[in-house]
């Protein structure tokens, strides 16, 4: 074997052993740890696989797989930014506040029916629920302290902070436009 060859192959090696030490014990297995809970690689996997099984949803549609294991990830990390907003502010919003909110939007919809536009998007029913809880909340927020949409923002990328969200390198990075990017400054690229 060359020592070229040795060279390369021996710093591969500790390249990956520093990669794998830089991880947190708590982040193995880990899509995303925020404020010490864990959301798993198979309940990442979870979720994407039923949002394919949705009729109507295209993947590629949707960026690929990637991006949607990140649009995924962005959603549950929000939707955990917002539930501690909600407790930090006692915000409260019960599932009879969602099916009317829900009820609203069907409304607006071309027929009464969200299914399409849903699926197109990749939301299945429990995403679309979180994601009207938020909006109830950031709505409850603003009218209690009178924050517009900047002031909110703040608000969230601080909690975001103080919750330490962690998001394994495989998927991208947190940032402060609250949304997990594609720069993952892993020597890896995620699969797809």
């Amino acid at each position: 074997m060359s020592t070229i060859r040795r060279i390369v192959i021996a710093s591969l090696a500790a390249a990956s052993a520093l990669a794998l030490t830089a991880c947190d014990s708590e982040q193995i297995g880990s899509a995303v740890v925020i404020d010490g809970d864990r959301f798993t690689v198979d309940d990442l996997q979870n979720q994407v696989e039923r949002a394919q099984r949705l009729e109507g949803f295209d993947v590629e549609a949707a960026g690929g797989m990637p991006a949607f294991q990140r649009t995924v990830l962005t959603r549950h990390i929000q939707h955990e930014i917002f539930l501690r907003l909600a407790e930090d502010e006692d915000i409260q919003v019960s599932e009879a506040d969602i099916d009317d909110a829900i009820e609203g939007i069907s409304a607006q919809a071309p027929g009464g029916d969200l299914d399409a536009a849903l699926a197109q998007a990749g939301y299945t029913e429990d995403a679309f629920r979180a994601g009207v809880a938020d909006q109830l909340i950031a709505q409850a927020f603003a009218e209690e302290n009178g924050a517009d949409n900047a002031a909110l923002t703040e608000t969230l990328v601080d909690l975001g902070n103080e919750l330490g969200v962690e998001v394994n390198p495989r998927y991208g990075t947190w940032g402060d436009d609250l949304a997990v990017s594609a720069d993952t400054g892993s020597i890896s690229e995620p699969a797809s």
